[in-house]
Formats: C-alpha cells, structure tokens, sequence
C-alpha cells in the first residue's frame, strides 16, 4: 500500500509519518492542520505522486476528525513503491497556491517520472474573496503555464484533475448538479490542447453520488452530529467537505481513473474497484481499557471495510436506539464523553461503499470512578466536589505529591457561576508553558482534560510523559473535555506539559486502567553475567598462491585465526612441506608470506604458548587464486497455480559449526525467480534452505513447501549454537507442508493456504528448530509473533503483517536466546524464545502497542543486536527504538522508520556504542535524512538534514585524518546508486557532499580502514543482477576506486546489491566475502591477498560481530559491526570474555 496521511496516537492504520513540504509547521499547527506535503516514504523505487489542490484534497490531523480530504486517502490504492506526497491545503485557488509559492515548493523536490495531480475550482470560483478568485480563463492559464509546464521542465508527467463534486443536486429528482461547470469545461479543453492525462472526477463523483442519493450522501460529506466528536460539539452540516468515509471513496475514483490511464502509473493501481458487496460484522469486540470517562475499544477487522462506526447506548436503557459514538477506519476507537461509574452497551458496523454490515454483537461495559481529580483556578474560587484545588500558588513537593513546577507568567480567571464549578474558571499562559506533576502508581493511566473560556477561545497543547498528544482547541464561550489515553508511568510520577497558543487548563481528571506491561520484569537486581558461550572454533589456516608479476607461480600468502581464548602473547610457527620456514614464533599479525611457497605447498600451522608448542593444524594446501569455488545443488524451476515459470537463484546465506568441529558449515536460502516483495501480489516458487560444507558436499535440503511465501520479508535463516552444546541448530519459519531436511513433514501436506494474489494469510505459522547435522526438525511450535487479525499491522490485503525478522541475543549476558519479530511500520512485537535442546520456550514478549504511540512505526528493515548500555546483556537495537534485555523498552528516539542500520564504537572518544541510520520520513524525524545516536539513550548527537525518503546510509572509517567512523548517506536525491548526499567525521564535521557508495563495507587490504563493498547495476539493462565490486575511498580526491571486480559472480537482491555472505570467515581477522556464480551453480568465496601488520583476534569471537552475522540475511542486508572500534589510530581491543560452547561433550 502507498502511504500518505499521518494519525494519531493509537490508531496504527498506517505509519505516523509525513514528508515534509518546505512550508512552516507551525504556522500549519496554529490553524489546527496538517502540515501540507505529508507523505510516507515508498519502499520501492517508484514514482512519488505530489497532489497540488485545496481542502478537499488535503490531509487533515487528528484534531480535525472525521474530516479528510480524497489525498489523505490515496495510497490505499496504490502499491508500496508509489510515495503520495500532499501538498494540497484549504483555502487556496490555482492562483493563491502559485502566489503563496506552495507549486515552487513541489518543483523544487518533483524528480523525473514523479507525476504531480492538480485539482482546483472550488476556491477559484469564490468571487466574493478576491485573494481567491480566479476567473475561468486565468485558471486555465496558470493550469497551462505553472502546472503542466512547471511539471513537464522537471520531467515529470502532469495530470489534471476535475473539481471534486458538492452535495448539490435538484430536490424533485435527487440528481446531483455539475459543480463548478465553467472550471470543469476548462479542464476538459487543456487536456486535449496539451495533450495532459486528466481524472474527471466531477463526472465520476457524480456519477458515484446519483448511484447512492442525496440521503446516504451525507455520509460521505461533512454531516455529523452533536456531542460525537470533541471538537466538534455542537455537530457539523458541510455539504463540501468529506468525512473519513468520503475521502476513501473520492480516492478510490482517483485510483480508478488512474488505472483507466495509459501511463506507467497505471500498473500501481491496487483494488480500487468497487467492492462486490457489504462487509462482513465485525467480530471480537473487546475491551482494552476502561477509565472513569472513556473506554478503548478493540475489535477484528473485516476485509474489505473502508470505515467502523462505533455505536452505543446507555445499558440502563435498552429500549433507546443505539446512536453514533465515534467512527473508526481501524479495529480500533476510543470513545470519550461518557459518564462515571456508568454501563453503556456498544457495538460496531462496518462499512464500504456498498453500504453497513450487520452490527457486530453487543458489548457491556461499565465505566470506573476517577483515581484523581484537580480543578484549576484562581485562589480561592469554588472548587467541584470530588476535586483537589489547584491553582498558581501550589507548587509541587514531594510531601504533597502533586502542584506546578514553578508557575513563571501564568494567569487566572474565574468566569462566574455560569456553568460547572469545573468549567467556571482556569489557569492558563498565553504563548509559554507550564508543567503540572502528580505521584502516582506506575501503570497505564486515562486522563480526561477540561480546556476553555467562558469569554473566548482556548487552544492547548498536551505532552504526557515527554509524548506529545495533540492540541485541544475549544470554540469561543465553551468548555471542552479531551479523553487522554495511552498515557504510560514507569518513574511514579505523572508528567503533564502545557503549552500552545493559549495553555488553558481548567481541570484534569486521571485514572489508572492497568499496570504496565511485563510488570515484575526489571533487571536491577540481577547478578553481573559470567562469561559468553561461543563457537569452539579451529585456526581456519588458508594459503594462497600470489605470487610477484615476474614469478606468478612461486609466493604463498597465509593467514589463520588468532582465537578469543589466546593468550595475548600467544605466537606461532608455519611449516612447509615438513620443514619450519618460520626462524622465530610470529608473535605479529597472523598472516604470513613464504617467498618460496608453490601450488604444490602443503602447510601447517603450529600454536606456541610460553614457549611450548600446544597445538597444530591440520596440514593444508594452496589455493591457486584468491576465490573458492564451493558448488551447490540447484533446485528444478516449476511452474506456479497461474501457469508462470520460474527457476532458482541464490540468495543469502549464514554460517555456523553444524557438526561440533570448529569449522563453519554454510546455510544456503535458495529463492525462485517470482519471489516477491510484501507490497506486491502474485505466487511464487518454494523455498529452499542447504546446507553445505566448504569443500561442497551438500548435507541436507529442507522445502519450506508453498504456505511460505518467496521474498526478501518472509524467511530469516538463523543458524547458531543455541542450547550452547558444541553444535549450531537452524531456526526457519514454516508451515503446514514443510519438508525437513530428512524427508518429514511439518503439520498437513496437504493444506494449502495460499489465496487468489498469493499471499498466505491464513492457516497455522510455526517455529521450527533443525538439527544442523541432519537437517531434522527438533521441535516446532506456534510461531510468535502470531499472524491474528492482519489488519492490526498497518493494512489488510497483506503487507505489513509479513514484515519478519529474526536475531540472536545473549539476553542474560551468557547463553544464547532467539528473537523474532513481527511488524516495523506501525505496530511492533517481539519475542524472546529459549532453547533448551528439546523445546522452545518464551522468555518474554514486547509489544508495541502496551508501551505507547512512541514505540510506534520506529522499527527498521532490520535489527541489531549489542550491549548498549554496558551491563553485559543484549540489547536489540529495532530501528529508532532500542528493546532492553528484559523485554521493556529502553527508549524510543521517535524518530520513525529506515533502512539501514549501524551499531558500533564509532566515534571512539566517547564511551560506549553509536548508531548511525538513516531515515524515510521527514516528518518523522523533523527534517532528519539520517543521524548518529547514542546507541545507550538514543539522543541524537548528530544529524545531516534532509527532504526526502533518505534510503541508503553506511559508516566506516575510510578518511585516516579524522578520528574515528566516518558516515554518509544519500540526501541529495535519495537514490539508491547515488554518490552525493553528507560525508560526516565521526564528530560530526561535514567533509563533503561527495560520497562513496552507500551499502555495504568490508575489511580487506592490510590496513584497518575499512573499504567499500557494492556492486554496479542497471534495473533496466539486460543483466539480470548486478556485477559486485570492492572500492577504496581516496580521501584527497573524493572518489572511490576499484580495488577488486571479479568476473562471473552476481550480487543479489536487486539495488540492495549485497553478497552472499560477509564474514571473517577464514585466516586472519579480515573479511571474506561470498558472490553466487553467474549460473548459480556455486558459491564463490573470496579472500585477500593483501599483506597485513595489523594483529587481531577473528571477529567472530567478538560476540557483537558474531552475532551480526547471524542476523545478517535479513531483509535489507547490513555488514557486520564489532563491539570495539576498528579503525586508524585504534587501541587494540581487550580479549573478549568467553567460553566455548560443548566444552562438556
């Protein structure tokens, strides 16, 4: 799904993100809209559709509900590459919104291939505002000269839209009149003289309005009710504007029309027909919460519903008719204005344009009495029974237990006895603000707001806990009650900032609903964790042929591993042949070159501690160039239930010790051709998972069968010692008709779940662990997260809910714990799996959606696991949020979703970790395209600014002038091959806009700066992946240069362009890297020839580094981080603190 419009808090329809427009914020927030140019950023590489129109097209913020303008609405017909980009804002005509310089700001940003949607009329014809009008003829002018050709000099495609119908129509037949004829006759003129695509949406917004009459219409425009929506008290007639309801069905003619298009456009267009019939009664209505004055609704959602309508009546009354509570377009509401200590029955509808369900069945609940209640105002004046007094005298100290922090310029007035005790009088400060505290209980609390002025108007900003939770804005001459919910307290005490235009605060009404969740989790008491379980490994000795240009058949380079446990003095002899070449033990770098060494060589490697020899290597031969072929078994192809063909390529892979003898085993993810991304329809192929031995023998193949969908999002392979026995286990998700690797079916062979756009969002998910060995399945289990209600994830037909990882952690600082995940978007679970060597069993679960809208929509394309706080525990690092060892949050940075990540000792004059990432919404992040963070509080410490979906952004030192991790990303267009954006010091020094490419890094020459890992790659071309690379960074002329180009191997994953695998793998500490062969008959594994000096022990027993090849394969690839900082001018790292794993066996 595209995706355009922000929401509020707790109701996660889609991610709370825009894309900023070049236009004021706050100027936007004073009149109580939303910002124009809101977006959300596409995952793809399709075009961005910018909206340019007035307040039927715009996106409206919460505060404005039920209204919606038809742009707000949009990208729920189109697919996740498109962006919806809506610049549209009330009040404007064709000329305004030029004048206002609202079209520079679209074509200042509009890229070629975007296509920008002009709809206006509704504002030009209003004669009697003159800053408005635009006569016919000019309107068709400025459409021609500022729109379409501003449009056109950018290389993007124009497309005109005709003005939207009213709610006007003849009373004696109830057919609805053209609006605005005269504009929509010239729109119809300009596109036949300049050749322009054009949506009419005054004949199809007639059309749908004559279809469904003048009654029902007042459903899709702006006719609601008294004392339904808070800011709305006394109901609205707009016969203009749209109610939520109307919006997606203006939206979904746009989409209809763009479908009817010859345009590539066209093609992005999902289900935007006219559904087939009502929709089914919404099930599972439910309870979440329940305060003294509101109550939070959850219900399943029901494929197919546009919106819910919440209905209710008073349970003392069941003869009343039920009457519209509030409307919903997720499972989902809030329902305020109730009364205390009251029983209400409820139900839902659910409703499309076909028309409403059935209601759901009823629900009873009572509403509770308030825990505390303070009425503010000036000294002295009356106080409502029940309530604590508050006024600007009572400051907070801890043997009260609740007052102002300080009361500064605020102000007082008492309107008389008019109304309530309550609403009579307020405290308020115009244009500052002011901080209330109470001590309370931790838990989740409601909080119900009494905000106005008997003689004026009141707008008041709420932040609850440092969150902010929207404006309250109360007409002139009324008082107002806004029910907060969400509101979480884990420090005791209750935090309340008030600011805005005015800061009114007349009462405050608060309410504990439930304890926080995971309550009696924590952490502070326990013990400091002993050492890590790591992989037993071997020396993993290579020797290369490299020989000099005069003599290419004599010099063999070698490397082997230095391990974790060495002692740091630990040194070593090399034989050949027999006979020691080595004078003296090599106490440097463990890598050596034998001048005299052949292609027949055979060596061996032999360990010296305190002078005496402890152990030898197997004796090994010589490569005859720096890559190893490693062949496979490449599946037969087959054809899916639609009759396409495919075949099977390699794709990512990970590495473990499946047998116990301290080599690494590869774990091979075979994809077919038709894997897909989430956003996108269609079946696929099966997936397979091998195993293989360096030298090629296959040890198993495992068909996760068809209920597992092909694509970058569906499968994690986990491969790592998880029970700490001397043996790795492989972790997948499966499903019914899974085969293991020794021939068994997991759950019925027979089912298949699989619906008519193959996705599979149905039927029973599992966990499996495997034998690594054998390829077995040694235990399955319900996989968690679960699937439940798809629509909970951000959209129904299939996206977001498949968006899953998985990880390792070492949660109690020792052994080893499995994390998967579910959701990045909006909501956000996790869950931590133990594995005894017999079961899985949960440690915990986080869900986003107990801790709060801040932990909402923050989760990346990936996860990083690392110790961020120092205590010698995991924690996973999701995105801009960061999960503690013990399943609660550790914060959230609130600074929305992206696709990288970076965690490391990146800038090594500051304790502890770093995070560098970039950012897709603007909004989101304030304007941030990417930022380093404190990897142990999150504060951004630096950012690089930006205007758009920033996709791409690494960090590595490759500049040896400047201390530490130099970052960079794409800020300057957003492409995913661009080589200009911000190159930073890990200061945060600008040193350029030239950048290297932004994907992956790797350590390869003999230095420790790090080089560029990429690949070169035309979407478009006839090669279909692209030709992988390494580059190093010449920080004098700002340019990279190829350092290797190896023929005959591809990169996968399309742009992403990451290898096979990246690991320290063989030899020394320095990176191999494995390419799939052109023909996807092998592997290739290649390895440095370069010579070192730099002496280190193997990455893999840093358990960061080790960990973050485990997670490496999932879905954006990121390269791996280790705990320490690896770089110019770098201290030499402590042994790690471990143990190896099956010491027992």
């Amino acid at each position: 799904m595209g995706r355009t419009t922000a929401r509020a808090p707790g109701r996660p329809r889609r991610l709370l993100r825009t894309v900023a427009a070049g236009l004021t914020a706050l100027a936007a927030a004073a009149v109580g809209l939303a910002v124009p140019g809101s977006a959300t950023a596409a995952e793809g590489d399709g075009p961005t559709v910018y909206l340019a129109g007035d307040s039927t097209v715009q996106t409206y913020d919460p505060y404005w509900v039920p209204q919606a303008g038809w742009g707000q609405m949009l990208d729920r017909f189109f697919s996740e590459e498109v962006t919806v980009a809506n610049h549209a804002i009330g009040g404007r005509s064709s000329r305004s919104f030029i004048e206002e310089g609202r079209l520079d700001a679209i074509l200042e940003r509009i890229q070629p291939g975007d296509y920008l949607f002009v709809q206006f009329g509704h504002n030009d014809a209003t004669v009697s505002r003159p800053e408005r009008y635009t006569p016919p003829e000019d309107y068709k002018e400025y459409l021609r000269n500022d729109y379409i050709a501003g449009a056109r000099a950018k290389g993007a495609v124009p497309v005109l839209v005709t003005p939207v119908s009213r709610r006007s129509f003849d009373p004696a037949t109830g057919e609805f009149h053209v609006s605005f004829p005269e504009y929509v006759q010239k729109v119809h003129e300009l596109a036949a003289e300049e050749d322009v695509l054009m949506v009419d949406l005054s004949a199809s917004s007639r059309g749908y309005l004559d279809g469904i009459g003048p009654e029902e219409a007042k459903s899709v425009f702006l006719h609601v009710p008294a004392g339904v929506y808070p800011n709305r008290p006394d109901g609205t007639v707009d016969d203009t504007h749209f109610q939520e309801y109307g919006a997606i069905q203006m939206a979904r003619l746009v989409a209809q029309g763009v479908a009817g298009l010859d345009t590539p456009l066209a093609q992005y267009v999902r289900e935007a027909g006219p559904p087939a019939e009502v929709p089914a009664a919404p099930t599972g209505l439910r309870t979440d919460t329940v305060s003294n004055a509101s109550v939070r609704l959850l219900w399943d959602e029901v494929p197919g519903a546009d919106i819910y309508r919440v209905q209710l009546r008073e349970a003392a009354d069941p003869a009343a008719e039920f009457r519209l509570g509030t409307t919903a377009t997720v499972g989902v509401a809030q329902l305020g204005g109730l009364g205390e200590e009251t029983a209400y029955e409820v139900r839902v509808v659910a409703v499309n344009g076909r028309g409403e369900s059935q209601p759901s069945a009823v629900l009873t609940f009572a509403t509770v009495a308030a825990d505390l209640r303070f009425d503010f105002g000036p000294v002295g004046q009356p106080v409502a029974e029940g309530f604590t007094e508050m006024n600007r005298t009572v400051l907070y100290t801890e043997e009260r237990g609740y007052g102002l922090t300080a009361a500064g310029e605020m102000i007082d007035r008492d309107r008389g006895d008019a109304a309530g005790d309550v609403e009579r009088d307020f405290v308020a400060w115009f244009g500052g603000s002011y901080e209330f505290k109470a001590d309370v209980e931790n838990g989740r609390y409601a909080v119900r707001a009494y905000v106005g002025d008997l003689l004026g108007s009141a707008r008041t900003l709420f932040a609850f806990e440092g969150y902010d939770f929207g404006q309250v804005s109360s007409p002139s001459r009324q008082v107002i009650t806004r029910d907060f919910e969400g509101v979480l307290v884990e420090d005791g005490q209750l935090n309340v900032v008030l600011s805005g235009q005015t800061a009114h605060l007349n009462g405050l009404e608060i309410t504990r609903v439930g304890g926080l969740p995971g309550e009696g989790g924590g952490g502070a008491e326990e013990p400091p964790p002993g050492p890590r379980f790591m992989e037993r490994l071997d020396r993993a000795p290579v020797a290369v042929l490299a020989g000099r240009k005069n003599n290419p058949n004599k010099g063999v380079r070698l490397g082997w591993r230095m391990l974790g446990t060495d002692p740091d003095d630990v040194a070593f002899l090399v034989y050949r042949d027999g006979r020691l070449v080595t004078e003296e033990p090599l106490t440097g770098a463990t890598s050596y070159y034998d001048d005299k060494g052949k292609k027949k060589s055979v060596y061996q490697v032999v360990t010296v501690v305190e002078g005496q020899e402890t152990d030898r290597t197997a004796r090994f031969g010589v490569w005859r160039d720096q890559s190893l072929e490693i062949p496979v078994n490449r599946p037969e192809g087959g054809t899916t239930p639609d009759g396409t063909a495919y075949t099977y390529h390699l794709n990512d892979a990970s590495v473990g010790d499946l047998d116990g003898d301290g080599r690494y085993e590869i774990v091979q993810l075979w994809n077919p051709s038709n894997a897909q991304d989430n956003s996108r329809p269609g079946h696929t192929g099966n997936v397979y998972v091998d195993a293989y031995t360096l030298d090629g023998e296959q040890l198993w193949r495992i068909d996760l069968g068809r209920n597992i969908r092909a694509g970058a999002h569906y499968t994690s392979v986990i491969v790592y010692d998880l029970d700490s026995d001397g043996r790795a286990e492989v972790v997948l998700k499966t499903a019914d008709g899974t085969v293991d690797g020794a021939g068994e079916v997991i759950g019925d062979p027979d089912a298949d779940h699989r619906n008519s756009s193959g996705y599979i969002l149905s039927g029973p998910e599992y966990l499996t662990v495997f034998d690594g060995r054998t390829g077995a399945a040694l235990a399955t289990t319900d996989y968690a997260p679960a699937r439940g209600n798809v629509c909970d994830w951000g959209d129904c037909y299939g996206n977001r809910v498949d968006r899953m990882m998985m990880s390792v952690a070492h949660l109690d600082g020792e052994r080893p714990s499995l994390i998967v995940s579910r959701g990045i978007y909006t909501r956000s679970v996790l869950v931590a799996f133990d594995w005894d060597g017999t079961s899985l069993g949960k440690r915990w679960t986080f869900d986003s959606n107990l801790w709060g809208p801040k932990y909402v929509g923050q989760g990346n394309h990936q996860m990083s696991v690392a110790d961020v706080d120092g205590d010698g525990r995991d924690e996973i690092v999701y995105g801009a949020m960061t999960v503690d060892h013990n399943g609660r949050p550790l914060y959230s940075s609130g600074l929305g979703h992206g696709d990288a990540l970076h965690v490391g000792d990146l800038d090594p004059a500051r304790e502890g970790l770093e995070i560098f990432s970039p950012f897709e919404s603007m909004s989101a992040s304030g304007g941030i395209a990417a930022a380093l963070r404190d990897a142990a509080t999150g504060e951004v410490l630096w950012s690089m600014p930006g205007t758009r979906d920033t996709g791409r952004g690494a960090t590595g030192d490759i500049d040896p002038r400047h201390a530490g991790s130099e970052s960079w990303a794409v800020t300057a267009d957003g492409a995913w091959n661009s080589r200009s954006g911000e190159l930073r010091a890990a200061d945060g020094t600008l040193l350029g806009g030239a950048i290297p490419s932004a994907n992956f890094m790797i350590w390869w020459d003999g230095d420790p700066l790090r080089e560029i890992l990429d690949h070169s790659f035309d979407p478009e071309g006839e090669e279909p992946a692209g030709r992988p690379y390494i580059a190093e960074w010449d920080w004098e002329r700002g340019v990279q240069e190829e350092i290797l180009s190896p023929a005959g191997v591809y990169s996968n994953n399309h742009t992403k362009g990451n290898p096979v695998l990246q690991a320290d793998l063989l030899g020394d500490w320095r990176e191999e890297v494995i390419w799939r062969s052109a023909d996807d008959s092998a592997l290739v594994l290649f390895i440095t020839t370069e010579p070192t000096g730099l002496r280190l022990r193997t990455l893999m027993h840093d358990p960061q580094y080790r960990l973050a090849v485990a997670w490496q394969n999932e879905s954006y690839n990121q390269p791996p981080h280790p705990s320490f900082f690896l770089g110019d001018g770098m201290t030499r790292p402590d042994a790690p603190v471990i143990r190896y794993a099956g010491a027992g066996r």
